[in-house]
């Protein structure tokens, strides 16, 4: 009976001290309502325009980049020499397995 009730302390315990060093501020006193999301405004934040444009400013960016690159700084592979019909053929093909 006293089992199950320690170890739900130790767990509520164990999950209070999990997360962060820091200290956890408690609400003040008297206060009933707690503050929503939308009334504290992010320090820094961008608008829809704003956010779409950089989004996609920085993906031009990037495949342009990769194109570019592609492009005039990667150096090509030179085209294979042609064959010579006059070569003799082998008899076996140099990657078969010997069964000997």
């Amino acid at each position: 009976m006293l089992a199950p009730l320690r170890l739900r302390a130790l767990a509520q315990r164990g999950v209070r001290c999990c997360g962060t060093s820091l200290r956890i501020p408690n609400a003040p006193p008297n206060s009933s309502e707690v503050f929503h999301t939308l009334q504290m405004y992010p320090k820094y934040s961008l608008t829809n325009q704003k956010w779409f444009f950089l989004f996609f400013m920085c993906n031009a960016g990037a495949y342009s980049g990769h194109y570019f690159y592609l492009q005039f700084l990667m150096s090509a592979n030179p085209p294979n020499p042609p064959r010579d019909p006059n070569q003799v053929r082998p008899e076996k093909h140099m990657h078969t397995v010997d069964d000997d």
